[in-house]
């Protein structure tokens, strides 16, 4: 069998480990449009700062490929899919024929229309790539603005201000981390960013880029200001790659449409990552959840489905991690519900040891959480999530800090226990 991977990164791999878990004969070829050997999106904020290295970025070995007999195409850009004829052109004029092929060509990140392309100093984060233009305008700057107070915004800011730049973060929204957490628990984080001289400009966007022979020299906000800098970066969020199906009769809405086996509508073809929709355990709703986790579990069910080895995909959980300014955080799931009377809401809040606690509950099953400052039961919260699980027995004790894996056995169903122990 012959079968086409399009995306080298989350999706991808953990497909390619899934095939070969259980296939060995199938030939597989992956095509990606960078050169760079499989690195983590998630921690090149850090190697921006110096945190790491460029070579710690990678996650798996560089004969990865290799042991798992997958022939990599490298600069490859696939451009055109025939569903009919069950193949794939690319932007040099090769073609790729299938019998399953994934989707995996992840998102791109979003630049408003009135930011213009080409302007040096104007960068996005989400490649190595970007991330090499910025580490060469950081040599020569002192002032940055992250436009976009979300995740990739927030990782942006500390980590250029660890480069010694002073920084501005311009949003729109009226708190940073608004799709993420509540805005008692963004009150958190901006003291944090004060703290460590980030300023937030709330309420407030970017309405002209200022250059001077297409270097950067200043952005204009909505509110009148001029703020000189020599870098900005959009953090904005991200769009899904969807442009491969433009032509074809795959089915999307804001992502490629799939079903619990990461099926589209033609069933030799499969999507998976950023560029996937599937349904939300929490929101109960078709969402794309451009997470790492996500695009991990995705392409595992997905490589299994491709090999005929019938798994299905639970649904996704919007989960975000971050730690920045020495603020540890975690959310999963609704965390600022639009109607809190239909919801019951716990919160812990300790203020003087920047600590908050918060379990969104809907008829006695955990929809959302945020863990800021102290993020220890995360996981055993998680598995109550995806396992929708009737919590009534132990409401009273989700926020304590003793609440653990063994603090179930405890309750009179032994089964409660029984399910857990095995996440």
């Amino acid at each position: 069998m012959n079968i086409l991977i399009i995306g080298n990164s989350a999706a991808g791999t953990a497909a390619i480990e899934a095939i070969r878990r259980y296939d060995q004969k199938s030939f597989i070829i992956q095509l990606s449009d960078e050169p760079h050997p499989l690195y983590s999106r998630c921690l090149l904020s850090y190697y921006l700062s110096d945190a790491i290295s460029k070579k710690a970025l990678q996650y798996r070995d560089t004969d990865f490929h290799e042991k798992m007999q997958v022939q990599l195409h490298v600069g490859k850009r696939a451009v055109k899919l025939d569903t009919n004829q069950q193949q794939v052109m690319c932007n040099d004029g090769s073609v790729y024929p299938f019998d399953r092929l994934l989707i995996s060509t992840g998102s791109s990140a979003k630049l408003p229309d009135n930011i213009p392309k080409g302007i040096e100093g104007v960068c996005v984060l989400r490649t190595i790539d970007d991330v090499e233009i910025i580490k060469k305008k950081v040599k020569q700057a002192k002032n940055a603005v992250v436009l976009g107070g979300g995740l990739i915004g927030m990782k942006a800011a500390c980590a250029l201000s660890e480069c010694g730049l002073e920084i501005k973060v311009v949003v729109r929204s009226n708190r940073v981390l608004s799709q993420m957490i509540d805005s008692e628990a963004s009150q958190f984080y901006t003291k944090r960013l004060l703290e460590s001289k980030i300023e937030v400009l709330k309420q407030t966007d970017v309405s002209e880029i200022q250059s001077k022979k297409n270097m950067l020299m200043a952005v204009k906000t909505d509110q009148g200001q001029v703020i000189p800098c020599e870098l900005l970066i959009v953090a904005k969020g991200v769009q899904p790659n969807t442009e491969l199906i433009q032509d074809t009769d795959i089915k999307k809405r804001r992502g490629i449409e799939t079903n619990p086996f990461m099926q589209t509508n033609h069933k030799n073809i499969f999507a998976a990552g950023d560029v996937a929709e599937t349904f939300d355990i929490t929101t109960e709703e078709y969402a794309v959840n451009a997470l790492w986790t996500c695009a991990v579990q995705q392409g595992r069910i997905a490589g299994l489905n491709m090999i005929d080895k019938t798994s299905a995909y639970d649904g996704t959980i919007g989960m975000n991690s971050l730690n920045v300014c020495g603020l540890p955080l975690i959310s999963y799931g609704i965390t600022s519900p639009k109607n809190e009377s239909t919801y019951q809401i716990l919160v812990l809040e300790k203020r003087e040891s920047a600590i908050y606690k918060k379990i969104v509950l809907k008829d006695h099953r955990i929809k959302g959480i945020i863990l800021l400052g102290k993020i220890d039961n995360a996981g055993v919260l998680l598995s109550l999530i995806q396992r929708k699980a009737d919590v009534s027995s132990f409401e009273d004790e989700l926020l304590s800090d003793q609440f653990n894996f063994a603090k179930l056995v405890g309750y009179s169903d032994p089964s409660v226990f029984e399910k857990y122990q095995k996440c």
